[in-house]
């Protein structure tokens, strides 16, 4: 199992604690993603992409640690725009939907949070039959102010779940 991370900020902790796992950094963004898993893709017998959102739903709190089990790419017009799903279970969090987004603050069009790598690595792994889940932990509110972000909480919580688990 590979666990994936946008940047090595959210890797940091958990590589520290636990260095026997395979932890990668595939960059931020769906096509710095998308580049890093064709390179991982035939390797993998699984892959659990990890780290920060933002939430729409504002019954999450800052810190939340949530399973995503549904992605979408956010803003393509009705007839291009698939949704992609976990194919792993990844444990008793709460289960929400996700946007994944070219920026900041896009619509939530039914999703509880966004995330920038999501729908890349679903889309991916269902395409190669590689097992796929993905959790985050909730750091900001989308259009909040960054300085209002709650980074470090969140990746504090996202390493303690995530070194508990494994």
């Amino acid at each position: 199992m590979i666990l994936l991370f946008p940047t090595e900020m959210e890797a940091a902790r958990l590589r520290e604690l636990r260095p026997d796992l395979d932890i990668r950094v595939c960059g931020v963004g769906a096509v710095e993603c998308a580049l890093s898993m064709r390179k991982i893709i035939d390797e993998a017998d699984g892959v659990l992409l990890c780290g920060i959102a933002g939430a729409y739903d504002h019954s999450l709190q800052k810190g939340d640690v949530v399973a995503v089990v549904e992605e979408q790419f956010c803003r393509l017009s009705s007839g291009y725009s698939d949704s992609y799903r976990a194919t792993m279970a990844v444990g008793e969090l709460p289960q929400v939907r996700s946007n994944t987004v070219s920026h900041c603050a896009m619509d939530a069009d039914g999703a509880a949070i966004e995330n920038m790598e999501g729908a890349a690595v679903f889309a991916l792994c269902n395409a190669y039959g590689v097992p796929c889940g993905e959790i985050r932990a909730i750091s900001n509110y989308v259009g909040e102010e960054r300085k209002e972000w709650a980074v470090e909480r969140a990746i504090e919580r996202l390493t303690t779940h995530l070194a508990e688990v494994f």
